[in-house]
């Protein structure tokens, strides 16, 4: 049957729901970190007024209904949330809330959008046997197939993947094309302290170091987006989101500030769709205002002190700074191409800092 269709900024600014956290103590743990001799980062730059640009593009976007693609229906909040995991106690369960809702209701919008009128009036005999949730993944409310609809329309899709160290991430894709548009990626909550996420989100000259869990988590990012030929990233535990971008010779990065899940004007939905879109090429989307940030404070002092696992509750060693313990799981060192995990089983690989790479 046929969905109605729907006010796009109105779908948009919905909250995301309050789920509970209760990973089990010590998956915030560290180990050891790779050198990056490799690295091109040079400085990075929050961007001012991130929330009022979102706010600015969402108010252009059409005020008439859009109907949905037949094959690609706005998830129904109501429902979807009941099936999402009360808690979330696992990396698998991080990745099915992020899957069947956020990336769900974003794919589908910017399906929507850009649907052939033939597809919209026409309908198709396999719709139900294909992705309604708009992304090719495990993890959602519903089964999935692997068939690809037969259309006019090039339909945007999540792909979920894993880095070559076992970290998960979802890759926008739109139909026929292995372009990686922008990558999502996700950590356990354990992984960044308060402070860690402080120091993530910062401007000023880049420096690589292994005793800042910033630092370190700041060329993941870039080693991500090197693996996967693309530029636009997010990085979230579900209860904390940052957005970013890297120049096209990944020299500089500009970053959102540290979003909350259950903002609103902008609503994570409208930050997600903004910065999807803007990774489309969309010619209203993110403009980029370089700042030379050369001359700065330098970022990222080594802090051991503070240090304290988030769930292990282990006392800091004020005098082993030559001892911090950091996470293992890189992209820093490993650029073999991405491989689409297929088996629902194989979502449950950690997040956390200290998780087994092998």
């Amino acid at each position: 049957m046929p969905q109605p269709p729907l006010e796009i900024a109105d779908y948009l600014s919905t909250p995301l729901p309050a789920i509970r956290e209760q990973f089990p103590p010590g998956t915030g743990g560290t180990g050891p970190r790779a050198e990056w001799p490799e690295g091109t980062l040079k400085g990075v730059q929050v961007i001012d007024g991130f929330e009022d640009e979102v706010v600015k593009y969402i108010g252009s976007l059409p005020t008439e209904p859009v109907p949905a693609h037949p094959a690609h229906k706005y998830p129904k909040f109501l429902q979807v949330i009941s099936s999402l995991p009360h808690v979330i106690k696992s990396p698998s369960d991080l990745q099915k809330c992020l899957s069947t809702l956020p990336l769900a209701a974003v794919s589908s919008v910017l399906t929507a959008l850009e649907a052939d009128s033939s597809d919209l009036q026409t309908g198709h005999q396999s719709a139900q046997a294909l992705d309604r949730a708009g992304y090719e993944s495990d993890g959602g409310e519903e089964d999935q197939a692997a068939a690809v609809l037969e259309g006019k329309t090039k339909a945007f899709q999540w792909r979920f993947n894993k880095s070559p160290m076992g970290s998960g991430e979802f890759l926008l894709l739109q139909q026929g094309s292995e372009d990686v548009k922008m990558v999502v990626r996700t950590i356990n909550s354990s992984a960044l302290t308060s402070a860690d996420w402080d120091e993530f989100v910062v401007t000023g000259p880049y420096h690589y170091t292994t005793k800042s869990k910033a630092s370190w988590y700041w060329s993941r990012q870039w080693g991500a987006c090197r693996r996967l030929n693309c530029r636009f990233w997010a990085l979230t535990d579900y209860q904390r989101w940052v957005f970013g971008v890297f120049d096209e010779k990944r020299e500089h990065s500009w970053v959102s500030p540290l979003q909350d899940y259950d903002v609103v004007n902008p609503s994570i939905l409208q930050e997600l769709f903004y910065w999807a879109r803007s990774s489309t090429g969309d010619e209203k989307g993110f403009k980029r205002e370089k700042k030379d940030v050369s001359g700065l404070p330098a970022l990222f002092p080594p802090n051991p002190a503070r240090r304290v696992s988030v769930s292990g509750g282990k006392k800091p060693r004020l005098n082993s700074e030559n001892k911090v313990r950091a996470a293992n799981e890189s992209d820093v060192s490993y650029y073999d191409s991405y491989k689409t995990v297929a088996d629902p089983t194989q979502i449950e690989e950690s997040d956390a800092e200290g998780a087994d790479g092998s």
